[in-house]
């Protein structure tokens, strides 16, 4: 019976650590400043918080590793032999990260099958965010291109000229498109051009459907009626663009608007608010002689391109 007062203290004391363990830890009470401050080069794309290289994770807690920035915003440095390429990976699909314009929160990514696909690349999947939804969104002046692949438009229709007359229109013509192993036509199309008598007909006789993101002032600027023809190809080139905020993340969101920065776990908890002297809070850096909150903060007002655009 003397024993069980001390089992006892062992048994809660083990619920303890494991629900710490459950939660996540909280970080040591300082922290090494370069671990955020570091700004990596791949290419002609500088990487700083809130991305990092996957292979550059900023310091290690116990036994779990730890990152200055979002968890899912990875980005690896690709070596080809010839030249270095930013990658980052969304819902396991690779994206080129063609520029990241850090006063804007805008990343501009373009999808890395349609950059090495030739002038008429063939797109593979439509643009998922996966777990990286928590941190990106869609901004700024953006369009698609639905695409319809492994098409049999005969027999036509009895008196439906629709088919007939976009056959010659939109479907895609240049010499070295790959349609893929089950032949077919394919066409290309930008949004609202379908009504939805030809765009239901043209779901049930082709095999596949893929709608990506582009952006809508290059594609005004392109010449529309050559799309078919190898255009669309130039502006998948161009990319699309996304803005990064933690407002969806209550800690971050406010760690941030102390002018902290965000450490995670790999498998999304927020570990601390990392001060810029140096110092770790549970909540922000109010307390560590950071300057109050301005409109540019993370979640809040993001000026683009003379617009002024609200986080929601």
């Amino acid at each position: 019976m003397a024993h069980l007062p001390l089992l006892l203290l062992f048994f809660l004391l083990l619920i303890g650590v494991h629900a710490s363990v459950s939660h996540g830890s909280p970080l040591p009470p300082t922290y090494n400043t370069s671990i955020c401050s570091k700004s990596y080069k791949c290419g002609d794309v500088n990487i700083s918080y809130p991305f990092h290289l996957s292979d550059a994770i900023g310091g290690t807690y116990g036994y779990a590793p730890f990152s200055c920035g979002y968890t899912d915003l990875d980005i690896t440095c690709s070596w080809d032999g010839r030249k270095e390429t930013p990658i980052i990976q969304l819902n396991g699909n690779n994206y080129t990260v063609l520029d990241i314009i850090y006063d804007s929160y805008i990343i501009v990514l373009a999808d890395t099958d349609a950059l090495g696909g030739g002038s008429c690349p063939r797109v593979r999947h439509n643009v998922t965010f996966g777990q990286a939804y928590e941190w990106l969104q869609y901004t700024g002046p953006s369009d698609n291109l639905t695409f319809f692949f492994g098409c049999n438009l005969l027999p036509l229709p009895p008196m439906d000229p629709g088919l007939t007359r976009f056959a010659d229109k939109y479907q895609i013509n240049c010499k070295d498109f790959s349609n893929g192993p089950n032949g077919g036509d394919s066409f290309v199309f930008t949004s609202g051009e379908l009504d939805p008598k030809t765009e239901s007909e043209l779901d049930r006789r082709c095999s596949q459907i893929i709608v990506v993101p582009v952006n809508r002032t290059i594609l005004n600027l392109s010449n529309q009626s050559a799309l078919p023809s190898g255009e669309y190809g130039q502006v998948l080139k161009k990319g699309f663009e996304l803005a990064w905020t933690s407002r969806k993340d209550e800690q971050c969101y406010q760690c941030e608007r102390f002018q902290g920065q965000c450490a995670y776990s790999q498998n999304r908890t927020f570990l601390g608010c990392l001060c810029s002297d140096g110092k770790v809070s549970t909540k922000d850096c109010r307390n560590s002689g950071a300057p109050p909150p301005t409109s540019n903060s993370s979640g809040g007002l993001q000026r683009w391109q003379n617009k002024e655009i609200a986080f929601l």
